[in-house]
């Protein structure tokens, strides 16, 4: 009896201690799939046109256009083995971009008016994600309209033509994710839209059209 008397004692010492409990794994946060978003922002550029040319308007040939435009964007990204991320994106704006610029002549002051009322890109986007931040560049083809009319205004002579344009696109932009599906964008573009052959009035015929930066700041909702 002496001799097992400490056997409980000593079964209990050597019972396992309880395990800790394992770490959790945190997963780097994953920027395939599809896309949708809202955006806005502000642009600024140059009306350049060939009236220089003509007897109407020897000293207006570009001035400064600027504007609040905004719109919707959707897209796919891939992002392959490592950081690397690669997609198409498209876009569709309503634009308030304009300006406009006279002249006094012999024959009466003159008036030319550029107005772009919408706008739309696809763009192809190559970046590098740092987990949740994702830094990339972006380039394609841009379209849009140019609402050009010009205005004599002593009333003798007026006129509008509106053509569309089809140009390029360039820029770069960050991203981050706030979460698994909402992500939130900062981008800088440039535009050139190029020129296109206007008609106004009693046959004044020209060239024009506009370039354009724009800063836009915007959410996506990531399925």
């Amino acid at each position: 009896m002496l001799l097992l008397s400490p056997v409980p004692a000593f079964a209990a010492d050597l019972s396992p201690e309880p395990a800790e409990p394992a770490p959790a794994v945190v997963t780097p946060y994953n920027w395939t799939g599809f896309y949708v978003g809202a955006h806005i922002g502000y642009g600024w550029g140059r009306e350049h046109d060939t009236l220089r040319n003509t007897t109407l308007a020897e000293a207006m040939d570009r001035f400064d256009v600027n504007g609040v435009l905004g719109g919707i964007h959707g897209g796919y990204n891939q992002q392959f083995d490592g950081n690397f991320v690669v997609g198409l994106e498209a876009d569709a704006d309503l634009s308030g971009i304009q300006g406009n610029d006279h002249t006094a002549q012999a024959g009466g002051a003159s008036r030319l008016d550029m107005r772009n009322r919408w706008q739309s890109s696809i763009r192809a986007r190559v970046g590098y994600a740092f987990d949740r931040f994702l830094v990339y560049a972006t380039g394609g083809m841009a379209i849009g309209d140019i609402r050009e009319r010009w205005t004599i205004l002593n009333g003798t002579l007026a006129g509008s033509s509106t053509k569309t344009r089809v140009g390029w696109t360039a820029g770069a932009g960050v991203e981050y994710a706030f979460d698994d599906h909402w992500v939130g964008r900062a981008e800088v573009r440039y535009t050139d839209f190029g020129k296109s052959n206007f008609t106004v009035g009693s046959g004044v015929r020209f060239k024009a059209g506009f370039h354009e930066t724009v800063g836009l700041i915007g959410v996506s909702y990531k399925f």
